[in-house]
Order: structure tokens, then C-alpha cells, then sequence
């Protein structure tokens, strides 16, 4: 469940990224002449490293309870 939320949260980082045009993502995207694919090359880093912070999180209970 971490890591299912922390690739949501990266999703939507680049929806925020892409719709309020920041570093001109938002344009970028719309010029070029495969927009599907730079959408998905910004996407998959952003949503990957969300996934793995999620999951990072998420095991950081599990540690704590082991290490005694």
C-alpha cells in the first residue's frame, strides 16, 4: 500500500509539474511530436521514485520493531 501511494503521489507531482507548466514542461510536452511518449519519460522517474520512497516508508516500522 506505500508504495502503491507514494507512485500516486509521484503521478500526481507530474500532473502538477506538467499542468501548472513549471520549467515549461507543459510546453514542451505539447510541441513535441510524440507527446504520449514525453509524458511517460517524465512520468515513469517521477512515479518510480515515489514507489521507492513509499516503500522505504513503509518498512521503516518493521526495522524499528526488529532490532531488539
Amino acid at each position: 500500500m506505500s508504495a502503491l501511494s507514494g507512485l500516486l503521489a509521484g503521478a500526481v507531482a507530474v500532473g502538477a509539474l506538467i499542468l501548472l507548466d513549471i520549467g515549461s514542461i507543459g510546453t514542451l510536452i505539447a510541441r513535441s511530436t510524440d507527446p504520449l511518449l514525453a509524458t511517460v519519460t517524465v512520468l515513469a522517474p517521477f512515479s518510480l521514485t515515489g514507489a521507492a520512497a513509499g516503500c522505504a516508508i513503509g518498512l521503516l516500522p518493521y526495522l524499528r520493531k526488529f532490532r531488539r
